[in-house]
């Protein structure tokens, strides 16, 4: 091949990926895009487009509190009432029951411990059916079930995870 071959290769090349890039990003390197033509990659988050299903944002910390039947940040606001109303509902969630099914009675309490027994409703009727004891202790502003149940307990975990009072394991680890 000639040198002139070669430059008309080199030329329509040229021209080739010019007209393929001009259509390629249809706009000139110093346009701007609109907000609405900007490129977001598809597995990109967008702040506060997490709705759940009660549409509370959860990338903005709101969650749904069930008792209060709104979204609140729990840091911000208590969802629930009380100690004894917080334990009722996870037990509730825990267990796939109804709140309403749900009986505690606390035998002690302290501002970080709670123990007691629950009984649940027995399927259709008013009356307690199933149920146990339960441990509870308070970790930063939630409470946490530490134990739930008529089974064995695992003592020595409880009295090294958790400093719950000795007259409160009276009963459950004695």
């Amino acid at each position: 091949m000639n040198k002139k071959t070669i430059g008309a290769i080199i030329v329509m090349l040229l021209l080739v990926l010019g007209i393929g890039g001009y259509y390629f990003y249809q706009k000139q390197p110093n346009q701007e895009l609109s907000p609405s033509e900007t490129p977001t990659p598809s597995n990109q988050v967008i702040v506060g487009g997490d709705r759940d299903e009660h549409g509370c944002i959860g990338s903005a910390g709101y969650s749904w509190c069930e008792p209060k039947n709104k979204c609140l940040r729990i840091w911000e606001e208590a969802c629930y009432i009380s100690a004894q109303q917080e334990i009722q509902y996870r037990l509730a969630q825990k267990y796939s029951k109804p709140v309403s099914g749900v009986t505690l009675k606390v035998n002690k309490e302290t501002p970080d411990y709670m123990a007691g027994s629950v009984s649940f409703a027995a399927q259709g009727l008013p009356s307690p059916g199933e149920g146990g004891m339960f441990l509870a202790a308070k970790e930063g502003n939630m409470w946490t079930l530490v134990y739930d149940g008529n089974g064995s307990i695992d003592c020595n975990a409880i009295k090294q995870n958790y400093n719950f009072p000795k007259e409160m394991l009276t009963g459950f680890c004695d």
